[in-house]
C-alpha cells in the first residue's frame, strides 16, 4: 500500500507595505517557499500586497496588490499579516483590525510600539493571537527573543548599546575624519543610512523607542505587561544636531568618546501597575 503524506494546510500572509522591507519579504516569502515550508511544516503563501498606489512596475505581480487594506486583512484565507508600511496610521488601524480578525501579526513600526503597545497587546491577548515585533528593534541581531526566551531564567539589570545606525555613523564620521555635523549627516542620507526625514534618529526618539520595546518584551515575559499603554519611558538625550566637529576633538583629546547608547535599567523604574502576588496560603 503506498503512502499518502498528508498535505498541510497553508499558512496565508498578507504584506503591507511594499517598500524597501516589504519588497524583500515578499522575495523571501516567493524564493524560498520550499525553505520556509520545511522549517515551518506548511506552505507558507502569499495572499496579497497592501499599497498606496497600485501599478505595474512595484516589482509583484500587480493581481497581488491592493490598495484596500481593510479588506485584504479580513480576508478568510489570511492567517498572519506583516506590517512594514507605517507611519503610525493607516498601519495602527491595520493591526488592530487583523488581530481583532483573529490573525497574528509581525510588525516592524517601532513608532507605533512606542506610542500603542498597550492598545496592540490588549487586542492581541483578546484574540488570542500572537504579536511579534522583532524586526522593530536592530532587525537583522536576534535580542527580543534572547531576552524572552534564552535569558527566560535570569535578571537582567540593564540593557546597552547603540541601537541607532544613522548616529552611529554620524558620530564616527565627526570622530575619525573631522566632518562637521551637516557634512556627515548628508553623507549618511548619501549611503542611505538616514530616513528622508532623520529627526527621529538624530534628536534620540528612534532609539527611545527601540529601548521601550526592548524593555516590553522583558514585561511581556514576567507577565507585567502594562496594558493602558506604553510612553517614551527613556531620557532622550540632549539633541546632536548641534555637536561640533571642535567638541569631538576635545572628547578625543582626553581620552573620550562622545557616542549615542541608550540602556534600559531595572524595569522597577518603569513604575508599571504589577498585580500583586497572592499571599501564601498558612499550613
Amino acid at each position: 500500500m503506498a503512502i499518502v503524506e498528508k498535505e498541510e494546510k497553508p499558512f496565508g500572509v498578507a504584506v503591507l507595505g511594499l517598500g524597501n522591507v516589504g519588497s524583500e519579504v515578499v522575495r523571501i516569502i516567493e524564493d524560498s517557499a520550499d525553505d520556509l515550508a520545511a522549517r515551518i511544516g506548511a506552505p507558507l503563501v502569499l495572499r496579497g500586497v497592501g499599497v498606496r498606489r497600485v501599478a505595474a512596475d512595484r516589482g509583484v505581480s500587480v493581481d497581488l496588490l491592493t490598495e484596500d487594506i481593510d479588506g485584504l486583512v479580513s480576508r478568510d484565507d489570511v492567517d498572519i499579516v506583516v506590517e512594514v508600511m507605517g507611519p503610525v496610521e493607516p498601519a495602527r488601524k491595520a493591526i488592530l483590525a487583523a488581530l481583532e480578525g483573529g490573525k497574528s501579526v509581525v510588525t516592524a513600526n517601532k513608532a507605533l510600539l512606542a506610542q500603542s503597545t498597550g492598545e496592540l497587546a490588549r487586542a492581541a491577548e483578546q484574540a488570542h493571537v500572537d504579536l511579534y515585533f522583532e524586526a522593530a528593534v536592530a532587525g537583522a541581531i536576534p535580542v527580543i527573543r534572547p531576552l524572552t526566551q534564552s535569558l527566560a531564567g535570569d535578571t537582567v539589570l540593564r540593557v546597552a548599546g547603540i541601537v541607532n545606525g544613522t548616529t552611529n555613523y554620524i558620530l564616527s564620521a565627526m570622530n575619525d575624519t573631522g566632518a562637521s555635523y551637516d557634512s556627515a549627516l548628508a553623507d549618511a542620507s548619501a549611503l542611505g543610512y538616514a530616513e528622508a526625514d532623520p529627526t527621529a534618529d538624530v534628536e534620540g526618539f528612534d532609539a527611545a523607542a527601540k529601548a521601550d520595546e526592548l524593555a516590553l518584551a522583558r514585561e511581556k515575559m514576567e507577565k507585567e505587561l502594562e496594558l493602558k499603554g506604553m510612553q517614551l519611558g527613556v531620557d532622550v538625550e540632549k539633541s546632536r544636531t548641534d555637536l561640533a566637529a571642535n567638541q569631538m576633538a576635545e572628547g578625543t583629546r582626553i581620552g573620550a568618546q562622545i557616542a549615542r547608547d541608550k540602556a534600559r535599567d531595572r524595569l522597577d523604574q518603569r513604575k508599571l501597575d504589577k498585580p500583586t502576588p497572592p499571599k501564601p496560603s498558612k499550613p
